[in-house]
């Protein structure tokens, strides 16, 4: 009994996990740049002690890491010179206070101080560092496929645009960043890209489906919470026989 038990409450927080990935990527079904995640669970066999016999295996299940799902999404075209969505792979790169992190959400902005940043004040960088924009040349801003930015016709700086062979470095830091979280994964230039300009990424929540699995965790939640309910009367049963 004490294996099913186990079994249940294995169960039930795995199925807890779920629902809270599921939540956090309904609503942020509207954030640019999000990619949805899942968590990766883990499914463990105990066949009993060394010499036991045992007749049927007991299944248990934990949770490993969170899977990012780093498919792309679609473009929403805005007409902004500084909304821009990387089509194919790669990242931008932002300068925060807890080092270089990753974003597919390209709605930037200028600064006081003429600087790029993102909606939030994170610095873009560029191949040159920080990338500024100065406001005596003028608002014509053209920014080519491959990332090189031209106010007025004069070159300004390039995007530093970057990927990584294994995406599993990333982890979610907030709703559309990413940190890398093995320092010994090294940055590498993107294989396929094109950077748009006037538009940026969406979410690639599919709300439809998110909704689905959330209803399917749901029920899943309350056959664990009855099963829970059983065994928690045996034992008070139990219990109350040992008084006796």
């Amino acid at each position: 009994m004490l294996k099913g038990i186990y079994s249940t409450m294995s169960g039930k927080f795995v199925t807890e996990k779920r629902m809270e990935k599921i939540a956090n990527n309904i609503s942020n079904a509207l954030t640019a740049g999000y990619k949805s995640s899942r968590p990766a669970i883990n499914i463990i066999k105990a066949e009993g002690d060394q010499g036991q016999t045992v007749t049927k295996d007991e299944t248990f299940i934990s949770i490993l890491e969170s899977y990012i799902d780093f498919s792309e999404a679609p473009l929403v075209e805005t007409k902004n010179a500084l909304d821009l969505a990387i089509d194919g792979n790669g990242f931008f790169v932002v300068s925060t206070k807890e080092g270089d992190m990753y974003t597919r959400n390209g709605q930037f902005t200028l600064d006081k101080d003429k600087k790029l940043t993102t909606l939030d004040g994170m610095p873009v960088l560029g191949e040159r560092g920080i990338i500024t924009i100065d406001g005596r040349m003028g608002g014509d801003i053209k920014i080519e496929n491959d990332g090189s930015i031209y106010v007025d016709k004069v070159l300004v700086d390039k995007l530093k645009i970057v990927d990584f062979k294994d995406k599993r470095v990333l982890k979610h830091f907030g709703s559309s960043r990413f940190v890398k979280v093995d320092p010994n994964a090294q940055e590498t230039p993107p294989e396929k890209f094109s950077v748009k300009q006037g538009c940026y990424e969406a979410s690639n929540v599919d709300v439809i489906k998110e909704m689905v699995d959330m209803v399917s965790a749901l029920r899943a939640y309350e056959s664990y919470t009855r099963v829970d309910q059983f065994f928690n009367d045996i034992l008070t049963k139990l219990i109350n026989l040992g008084r006796i």
